[in-house]
């Protein structure tokens, strides 16, 4: 880390210009004051609590907007360092955490914290990739497998992405994380300070401060609030290269399995297609409106999943052997079969080689009788 958090604390006292705080009103609109009940409260809040009301704590807001511009300024210079987590997975932040992450190039948690993801990172990345690569499996058609293999791993894709979808691409432990409520993400705070990350946070009246080292006093259970504050991070993380570089990674990946999946689709088209060219030419064969002599070459569509190959090769045998016939076994009239044996026509190949002309210049057949010969040979 390029900086310590104690060097980043004293270069907080210096106002960052690089973000506007929020007027006391806007604080008070989001309903930001309104704390726990007293019979909820944690001692260790008391320097940042106003006054109770109706048995209620009401957090001091200018203390919150003090605390905030510190947090503020050394989440500037984080962001600027390396890429920022944000979590949040109690209902009513997960959504705002997932928008604002997506749309600022921050990486999130919003279903549930996966544990080792800081003390066990090596673990936490490969499943990840493994995520990756069946994504892709997925986009592919599943590249040979059978439909209830494909079911399964879509089953598992989906149980993966609801807890790594946030951290795709997340190469390194991030620069700090911030936490909406520190009192429902106690495994994510006990690592990131084992791991010496440094934490940015929301603290209502039932937390710990000491636990965060950038608190921010104020209401952790309001959708407004939370809005509020998110959106002020988000401001920040999302000015910088690194979260530019995190949404490209997302949106190419995106990109990737959409192209991978309408290649699939269309060669699966195309096979389709192959496989309905090869039923008709083999209904042709069988039919034998197809001949596959000199003047009749057959167009042979190969698929060798299919073995049509063996198919063709047994249908040209049958057809040949076919032509072999003799003319006796046709069933022709005797007057006809004479005709053709006196003019050394023997079988039925020979009949097919010679044109309607040449077998009416036969002695003995006529317009009849030539009807007769093609309907037999038919």
């Amino acid at each position: 880390m390029a900086e310590t958090k104690k060097e980043v604390l004293e270069k907080t006292e210096t106002k960052n210009k690089s973000f506007q705080l929020p007027e006391l009103i806007d604080l008070l609109k989001a309903g930001c004051h309104f704390g726990h009940k007293k019979s909820a409260w944690d001692p260790r809040m008391e320097k940042y609590i106003y006054e109770e009301r109706n048995g209620i704590h009401i957090i001091d807001l200018v203390k919150t907007s003090e605390e905030l511009e510190k947090a503020l300024n050394a989440l500037s210079k984080y962001s600027e360092q390396g890429n920022i987590l944000i979590v949040g997975t109690k209902g009513q932040a997960a959504t705002i955490v997932q928008n604002c992450a997506l749309q600022n190039g921050m990486f999130y948690i919003n279903r549930r914290w996966p544990g080792g993801l800081f003390t066990n990172f090596d673990a936490i990345k490969k499943s990840v990739e493994n995520l990756l690569k069946m994504e892709e499996d997925l986009a592919k058609g599943g590249e040979g497998r059978v439909k209830k293999e494909m079911l399964v791993m879509q089953k598992e894709v989906d149980r993966l992405n609801k807890i790594y979808n946030g951290i795709k691409f997340m190469d390194e432990l991030p620069s700090a994380v911030i936490i909406i409520d520190s009192k429902v993400e106690e495994n994510a705070i006990k690592e990131a300070r084992n791991m010496n990350v440094p934490i940015i946070g929301l603290i209502d009246t039932n937390c710990n401060p000491d636990v965060i080292d950038y608190p921010i006093p104020a209401n952790d259970d309001s959708i407004k609030s939370i809005t509020l504050f998110v959106n002020l991070f988000g401001n920040i993380c999302g000015k910088t290269k690194k979260a530019e570089s995190v949404i490209s990674l997302r949106r190419d990946h995106e990109a990737r399995l959409e192209r991978l999946h309408r290649e699939y689709l269309e060669e699966r088209e195309r096979k389709q297609k192959m496989e309905e060219d090869d039923r008709e030419r083999m209904k042709a064969l069988r039919e034998g409106k197809v001949k596959t002599d000199k003047e009749f070459s057959v167009v042979r569509i190969v698929k060798k999943e299919k073995n049509i190959d063996a198919e063709i090769e047994a249908a040209e045998k049958a057809k040949a052997k076919e032509d072999e016939k003799s003319i006796e076994e046709l069933n022709l009239s005797s007057r006809i079969v004479k005709s053709l044996m006196e003019a050394g026509i023997s079988n039925v190949r020979m009949l097919k080689n010679m044109g309607r002309e040449e077998i009416k210049s036969i002695k003995g057949i006529g317009e009849k009788a030539l009807e007769e010969i093609e309907k037999a040979i038919k």
